[in-house]
């Protein structure tokens, strides 16, 4: 039991250091939208047992709108967070991404909205 659980320890934690990181993301186009350029933010994600912290940057008219991860938890190699946009119209947005070496991919859902949108991210 102890080595059970002493190697589950091992994998969680090597799934957490996997995470940290600089990250450079798109939103999946679908094939009616592939003459628009495509939507690029970045993700900054810190690990500590389980819990992630960290950064969306998403771009904007003329600055990045940066989003704090919040709530970020980190089991194997699955993610969810929350992000939160401030301002007139604030708005939050649930976040499922799956960790593949040096290669995320996960969809971000609007609260409140029927369909999320895909994206995938490589290490910077």
């Amino acid at each position: 039991m102890r080595l059970a659980l002493a190697l589950l320890g091992c994998v969680l934690a090597a799934a957490a250091a996997g995470i940290d990181g600089h990250w450079n993301a798109e939103i999946v186009r679908g094939k009616q939208a592939s003459a628009q350029p495509a939507a690029v933010f970045s993700l900054d994600l810190k690990s500590s047992d389980g819990k992630v912290t960290g950064t969306v940057a998403l771009a904007g008219k003329k600055r990045p709108q940066i989003q704090r991860v919040e709530n970020g938890r980190l089991v194997g190699d699955r993610l969810t967070f929350t992000t939160s946009q401030k301002g007139k119209n604030p708005v939050s947005f649930s976040w499922d991404v799956t960790l593949q070496g040096d290669q995320l991919s996960g969809s971000r859902t609007r609260d409140g909205a029927k369909r999320s949108q895909a994206f995938t991210a490589k290490r910077n």
